[in-house]
């Protein structure tokens, strides 16, 4: 297959003026599992740029019409959006004591977020094992924020790149979250040759 940067989600992406593709990979998660819905209150966003994930969640938001929600994000990038009730920040997540106070600012408690979402990836280097590696690493580094501000309950999205360790961490979710609540799923607007998939927690 050849690879084509142009495809149908890249286009579809211009024409809704969202920032990249990767914001109908969260729409087909958000049709098929229900993620966020008209009681979420509170989504933290990690690894946001280029922020389509949060254009989506955003709009969906505005859609069930819910008051007073807060989306906070954050990304060693910088970007600057200019939306109410979005709070953003150049942070490395891996750092608990910056990201705690950050929440903390916001008036953000531990267990009180509603969704989480992360298509965050490493700075990758083109080879996929490395690459792959590096993701499950991350990963790892970050779930302290999923244990400590997830409600019970509630639900997150998170990307990861396939490889031999992928199942142990999958299980590592499950054993913490339920073995119920985790679910494999590989949206049609990843890229075939891609080894991205998302791990979700649905309820």
């Amino acid at each position: 297959m050849i690879y084509n940067p142009y495809d149908y989600y890249f286009n579809k992406a211009k024409q809704e003026w969202y920032k990249a593709r990767s914001a109908f990979k969260l729409e087909e998660m958000q049709n098929k599992f229900k993620l966020i819905d008209k009681n979420t209150k509170i989504i933290l966003d990690i690894g946001c740029a280029p922020w389509s994930w949060m254009q989506y969640s955003y709009t969906l938001l505005h859609r069930f019409n819910v008051q007073n929600f807060k989306i906070v994000w954050f990304d060693i990038l910088e970007s600057i959006v200019n939306l109410p009730n979005v709070h953003t920040y150049i942070q490395d997540v891996t750092d608990l004591e910056k990201v705690d106070k950050i929440l903390e600012s916001n008036g953000i408690l531990p267990w009180s977020v509603d969704f989480i979402q992360s298509d965050m990836a490493p700075n990758t280097v083109g080879n996929k094992s490395v690459d792959a590696i590096r993701s499950i690493w991350l990963l790892e580094e970050t779930l302290w924020i999923y244990q400590k501000y997830l409600k019970k309950n509630w639900k997150f999205a998170i990307k990861i790149f396939m490889w031999p360790w992928f199942d142990e961490f999958v299980a590592t979710l499950k054993e913490e979250f339920g073995w119920k609540n985790i679910k494999i799923f590989k949206p049609k607007a990843s890229r075939s040759i891609s080894k991205e998939t998302y791990i979700l927690k649905v309820s």
